[in-house]
Order: C-alpha cells, then sequence, then structure tokens
C-alpha cells in the first residue's frame, strides 16, 4: 500500500463529480464538477504519511445561477489541503487547519456583502461547524465528493478483499483482481438494503503502483452521481 501512497507524489489527477438529476419522469439535469489537483509526498511522520494537495483548476458546467457561483467560491477554500494519511489510505490529520479557519473568515467576510438569505446563512454555518470540528472535516475531505478517490482506507492490500464501513450505512467491499502489472480493484456494497442508497459500486485500475483511474457511481432517490478520477501528469 505504501508504494501507492508515495507513488502519488508529484501527480496531477483531474477528478470529477456529475449529479444527474431527475426531476420528473420527462425531465432531468445534468452538472458537472471538475479539479485538476496536484499531490505532493513529503514522507512519514512516525506512522503516517505527510501530503500536500493543491487544486490548481476548477471547472464547473452550469455556472448560469447565483447559488453556482456561491459554491464556485467556497470551493476555493478547500484547494490548498495540509494532511496525514495512515497506511490504510484515511486522513487522520488536517495540518493547515488555523489556515482554513482564517480563510474562511475572509472568504465568508466578502460573500457576505453580496450574498443573503437563509440558504446562504445555513452554508455559512455548516462549513463554519466543519472547521470547528476536525474530524468531521476529515470526513469531508475523505468523500468521493472531495478527495476520497485518493484517500478511502481501501487501498491497503491488494492480497485479499477488504471492507470498510461507509458513512451512508452500508458495507463497502473491494475485490482486487491481479492482471501482470495491472491491478484492477472492484468495488461493491453490502446491506444497502437499509439505507437510502439504491445502487453503489466502482472501480479502480494501477499499474506497477501507481493509481491511473477510478469511478465510483452511487444511484439514490432521484440522483445518480458519478465520481471519477483520471491520472493526467
Amino acid at each position: 500500500m505504501s508504494g501507492i501512497l508515495q507513488n502519488l507524489h508529484q501527480k496531477t489527477f483531474r477528478l470529477e463529480t456529475i449529479v444527474i438529476e431527475q426531476k420528473n419522469p420527462f425531465y432531468s439535469t445534468r452538472k458537472s464538477y471538475a479539479r485538476e489537483v496536484e499531490v505532493y509526498y513529503y514522507g512519514k511522520i512516525k506512522e503516517e504519511h505527510d501530503f500536500q494537495i493543491l487544486v490548481t483548476d476548477f471547472n464547473f458546467s452550469g455556472e448560469e445561477g447565483t447559488m453556482d457561483q456561491f459554491l464556485k467560491k467556497i470551493s476555493y477554500l478547500f484547494d490548498e489541503i495540509e494532511c496525514r494519511v495512515d497506511a490504510e489510505g484515511n486522513i487522520t490529520a488536517i495540518d493547515n487547519l488555523f489556515f482554513l479557519r482564517t480563510r474562511w473568515l475572509k472568504i465568508q467576510g466578502k460573500l457576505s456583502e453580496t450574498h443573503k438569505g437563509e440558504a446562504i446563512d445555513c452554508y455559512f454555518s455548516q462549513i463554519s461547524d466543519l472547521l470547528e470540528d476536525e474530524m468531521k472535516l476529515m470526513d469531508f475531505l475523505g468523500s468521493y465528493t472531495m478527495f476520497g478517490l485518493l484517500f478511502n482506507g481501501l487501498f491497503q492490500s491488494f492480497d485479499s478483499k477488504r471492507k470498510r464501513e461507509s458513512p451512508e450505512g452500508f458495507t463497502e467491499m473491494m475485490t482486487p483482481l491481479k492482471e501482470g502489472d495491472k491491478m484492477t480493484l472492484k468495488i461493491s456494497a453490502e446491506n444497502l438494503e437499509q439505507t437510502d442508497t439504491d445502487d453503489f459500486g466502482g472501480l479502480f485500475v494501477s499499474r506497477n503502483d501507481q493509481l491511473e483511474e477510478g469511478f465510483i457511481e452511487i444511484k439514490k432517490d432521484n440522483f445518480h452521481l458519478k465520481h471519477s478520477l483520471l491520472w493526467v501528469g
């Protein structure tokens, strides 16, 4: 596993989330949110791996709405993350938390001049709460919407199946399949019937311990989400 983590160093990935919402039986909307992410690995501190994540480019589809522009500006808050990751690939500490809190005060101050209303206030308080609770922030940054395609705790050992409890209430399973220097990790789910998720699955491909591409697909209610990762440089 440490091979995969160390091989993230000085690599650039394209992370994209596509959200398809079925508004009614005849009409659906599609939005995409893509980021170019640079990853730097600074070695081990005790048993943990030290990383810096830089988002160098954002690309939102459908930026017509005021809310979309608002969310884009909020996204910039998380474009520089210094974190530590355990051997399993879980984020275990955020080292630039003070920087993020200070930055948020500035962003929030600027946004509150031009954006008003209950929904806006709700977003402000959600982010403030997130930054006050490091555990919550680590869960958020480790979600598939953020950086969970890179750091998610499923990549520890490719010799056998692995399981982990999803925050959504079901069990994620990783099944490795090796062909020469290519490793395919199939992601599936157990116990979906006890949750509001209708379907969950995905695939990661690595070669010689280098993560090349992957995706996770989630279906629930009227939403279809696809999170994808591509190594681009």
